[in-house]
C-alpha cells in the first residue's frame, strides 16, 4: 500500500493519542478534587479497562466485519461528542465522581473498535519484512503523544481551567478523522458469512490454543495486573503522599513517556540482537524491579528518575510484542485475536485497580504499589517457562499468512 496510507494512519493514531494523554492526566486529577477516597480514585482505572472484558470479543468480531476505516472515523466523532458532554459539565459545575465513570466507560468502549482496527490495518499497508520498524514507530509515537506531550498538557491545563483538557480531547478526537480520512477504504477484509457467535468462537479457539500467544496472554494479564496497580495509585503517590502539585503528576507521567519512547526506538535494535523472548522476558524483570523501588520513593525527585527508567523497558516490549502477534496470527483473524487477548490482558487491570485501591484504604499507597511490583516479577518468572520451550524468533520467522 501507499506510504499516503500509512502516515495517514500513523498521523491520525498521533493526533488522537496526545488528546488521551490529555483526559488521562486530566480525569484523575479531577478526581482527587471529586472525593478523597484512594478506592474511588483507583475506580476510574476499572471503569477505564472494563469495556474490554464485557465488550472486547464483540468488538474484535465487528473489526474483522466491518470496514476498518469507516469504524475509526465513526467512533471518533462520537468520542469527540462524549468529551464534549464532560466539558460542559465541569463547566457548569455539576461533574459529579459517577460521570467519570461513564465517560472513562464510554471511552473505552470506542477503543474496543479503534485501536483493535489500527493493529489489523498495519500488515496490510506495509510491506511484512517493514513490520517490526512500523510497529515501533507508531508505539513510540503513542508514547511520545499519549504521555510526553498528552499528559503534562492535561496537567497544566487541568490547573488553569479544570474543563481545559477535556476540551482538547474533544477536538482531537473529530480532528483526527481528516487523517484517518487518508486510508484505503478497499482496506478491510471480506464480510464473513458466519454468525457473530462463531467468528467469536474462533478468535478465542485460536488465540486459547496457540503454543505461545495462548499462554502470553495470561502472562501480559497477569504482568498488566501489576501495572495497573501501580499507576492506579501514582497520581495519590505524587500528589498526597510526596506532596506534589497538581501539575506535578503530568510531568511525572511525560517523564516516563520519554523513557519509554526511547525504549521503543531501540526496542528493533534490541529483540533483533537478543531475540524476541529474551527481550520480553528481560523487560519484564527490569520494570518489576524498577516498580517495586518505585514502592519506596523517598521523594519527588527518586519518584521522576525511577519513573523515566521504568518506561525504558515498557517501550521495548511493547512494540515487540504487537510484532510477535501480527507475525503468528492470520489476518482474517487479527481483530479477534487482539481484542480477545486484551480481554484477558485488560480484565485482569479491573482486578488489579479495584484490589490496588482496596489495599491502598486498608493499608497504605505504597504496599499496593508493592505488591503490583511483585505480580510483575510472578509475570517475569512464568514468560520465562514459555521462552524456554519454544523458539519464538523461528516460528515468527516460519510462518506465512498470505492464505
Amino acid at each position: 500500500m501507499s506510504r499516503r496510507a500509512f502516515n495517514g494512519l500513523w498521523l491520525g493514531s498521533a493526533i488522537s493519542n496526545t488528546g488521551d494523554g490529555v483526559r488521562m492526566a486530566a480525569l484523575p486529577l479531577l478526581a482527587v478534587t471529586l472525593t478523597t477516597s484512594p478506592f474511588l480514585v483507583a475506580s476510574i482505572t476499572t471503569a477505564q479497562f472494563l469495556p474490554w472484558l464485557v465488550f472486547g470479543p464483540i468488538g474484535g468480531a465487528l473489526v474483522d466485519r466491518w470496514r476498518r476505516r469507516q469504524i475509526i472515523i465513526v467512533v471518533q466523532l462520537a468520542r469527540a461528542g462524549i468529551m464534549l458532554a464532560l466539558m460542559v459539565a465541569v463547566v457548569a459545575d455539576v461533574a459529579a465522581i459517577w460521570h467519570l465513570y461513564v465517560v472513562a466507560f464510554a471511552i473505552t468502549f470506542g477503543e474496543i473498535l479503534v485501536d483493535p482496527a489500527t493493529i489489523a490495518l498495519v500488515p496490510t499497508l506495509v510491506e511484512r519484512d517493514e513490520l517490526d520498524r512500523a510497529n515501533g514507530r507508531i508505539v513510540s509515537t503513542e508514547i511520545v503523544t499519549n504521555e510526553f506531550v498528552g499528559s503534562p498538557l492535561g496537567g497544566a491545563g487541568f490547573a488553569l481551567a479544570q474543563w481545559l483538557p477535556f476540551a482538547f480531547d474533544a477536538a482531537s478526537y473529530a480532528s483526527s478523522t481528516a487523517a484517518f480520512a487518508r486510508l484505503p477504504k478497499s482496506a478491510a477484509l471480506p464480510r464473513s458469512a458466519s454468525t457473530m457467535r462463531a467468528e467469536i468462537g474462533e478468535g478465542f479457539r485460536w488465540l486459547r490454543h496457540h503454543p505461545v500467544l495462548g499462554p502470553m496472554t495470561v502472562v501480559i494479564a497477569v504482568f498488566n495486573f501489576g501495572a495497573v496497580a501501580a499507576g492506579a495509585m501514582l497520581v495519590l503517590l505524587a500528589t498526597q503522599v510526596l506532596g506534589g502539585a497538581e501539575a506535578t503528576f503530568g510531568v511525572i507521567l511525560a517523564v516516563g513517556a520519554f523513557g519509554a519512547m526511547l525504549g521503543s526506538l531501540a526496542a528493533t535494535r534490541v529483540s533483533h540482537r537478543l531475540g524476541r523472548g529474551r527481550t520480553l522476558v528481560g523487560s519484564f524483570v527490569v520494570e518489576a524491579a524498577l516498580l517495586l523501588a518505585v514502592s519506596a520513593a523517598p521523594s519527588l525527585p527518586v519518584l521522576f528518575g525511577l519513573w523515566f527508567a521504568i518506561g525504558l523497558p515498557f517501550g521495548v516490549w511493547m512494540p515487540t510484542a504487537r510484532t510477535l502477534q501480527q507475525r503468528l496470527t492470520p489476518p482474517r483473524l487479527l481483530g479477534r485475536v487482539n481484542t480477545t487477548g486484551r480481554m484477558v490482558t485488560r480484565g485482569s487491570m479491573v482486578v488489579g485497580s479495584l484490589l490496588a485501591g482496596a489495599i491502598a484504604t486498608a493499608t497504605s499507597v505504597r504496599t499496593a504499589i508493592a505488591v503490583g511490583a511483585l505480580a510483575q516479577l510472578g509475570a517475569a518468572a512464568a514468560l520465562w517457562i514459555v521462552v524456554h520451550r519454544h523458539d519464538i524468533d523461528a516460528m515468527a520467522a516460519a510462518a506465512n499468512h498470505d492464505e
